[in-house]
């Protein structure tokens, strides 16, 4: 027989050598080969850009976190449902419309284009199944994830529209957001203080959660404010969409791996299940980017092709499954 170590136990052994394992490994790789680099270049690029991948990666983990408890939809992830789209479409409109230079505009403007697709997401759900807008409505899987389709297909045509209308200087700058890449990516603070805010909102009451995930009824029956604790959730998980978008660009299905991961651990109650998520979604995103680094050397991959390229398989084998 053989002996399982508690879910806990688990888990913080994972964390402490993935941690370590995935900061070291992205110091040590570069597009010139592997190395401990040197001056400049360890100080002004390569900590930069694993601290903005790990930041950026925690912040969509804990987002897909919580959509997942909020949707009870195993396959909710701010990619898959349009919100990276959304604030996609936020961070673009910000640098077009913002004077040149202007701080935290581009964080402003993505954090909300994800609440306003977020909320399309939900409104046009609950709208389509006839139920409204009552604190006790609960959105279906399958009607959620065709309207997140359909409002990251509209995000999409309206970025087209965007880089139509934008001047050749201006035309650098906007392609950055769409790629999803960490390539100069020095501004890495942002989306550490995004997560932290998120988790100090959702992790003291992370236990509402857990009862939120098993029905608004059973959540009203123990007293929880179902239409407040909901909306609180998704406020957390578009603070850390928009930070990680305006950080990295649109970067895909993190919020769906990371999660997923922590409970392939067993560990399930929200109080673990968010911080462990922001965890090994930093692990996963600063050791995608080592791949991408790395993989076509020198040239540079786009780390949101190799999210994709784990990301993708995975969600199509929660569905078939679901569908099973």
């Amino acid at each position: 027989m053989t002996l399982r170590p508690p879910p806990l136990t688990l888990a913080l052994l994972l964390a402490a050598i993935g941690v370590p394992v995935a900061l070291l490994l992205g110091l040590l790789a570069g597009s010139s080969g592997w190395g401990w680099p040197q001056g400049e270049i360890l100080w002004l690029i390569r900590i930069p850009r694993v601290l903005a991948a790990f930041g950026t990666g925690s912040a969509l983990a804990l987002a897909g976190a919580l959509i997942q408890l909020v949707t009870r939809n195993p396959l909710g992830d701010p990619h898959i449902l349009g919100i990276t789209s959304g604030a996609s479409v936020g961070a673009l409109l910000a640098l077009l419309i913002a004077p040149v230079g202007s701080l935290f505009m581009p964080e402003l403007g993505a954090t909300l284009g994800a609440l306003g697709a977020m909320s399309l997401v939900f409104a046009l759900a609950w709208r389509s199944m006839g139920r409204g807008l009552a604190p006790s409505a609960q959105p279906g899987t399958v009607i959620v994830l065709l309207v997140g389709v359909m409002i990251g297909a509209a995000c999409g045509a309206a970025v087209s529209f965007m880089l139509a209308i934008a001047s050749d200087t201006q035309l650098h700058s906007l392609v950055f957001w769409l790629l999803g890449d960490l390539n100069g990516a020095s501004l890495w603070w942002p989306a550490w203080l995004a997560t932290t805010l998120a988790l100090l909102l959702t992790w003291p009451r992370a236990h509402e959660l857990d009862w939120l995930a098993r029905g608004d009824a059973w959540a009203w029956t123990l007293g929880v404010p179902v239409a407040h604790r909901r909306r609180l959730a998704i406020l957390a998980a578009c603070l850390a969409t928009g930070a990680a978008v305006a950080t990295a660009g649109s970067i895909g299905f993190v919020g769906l791996v990371a999660p997923h991961i922590v409970r392939l651990t067993g560990l399930r109650s929200a109080r673990v299940l968010l911080p462990f998520s922001a965890l090994f979604g930093g692990v996963f995103l600063v050791l995608a980017d080592t791949v991408a680094r790395t993989l076509v050397a020198p040239a540079q991959l786009p780390v949101g092709v190799v999210s994709a390229a784990v990301g993708v398989p995975l969600f199509l084998m929660l569905l078939l499954r679901r569908r099973a």
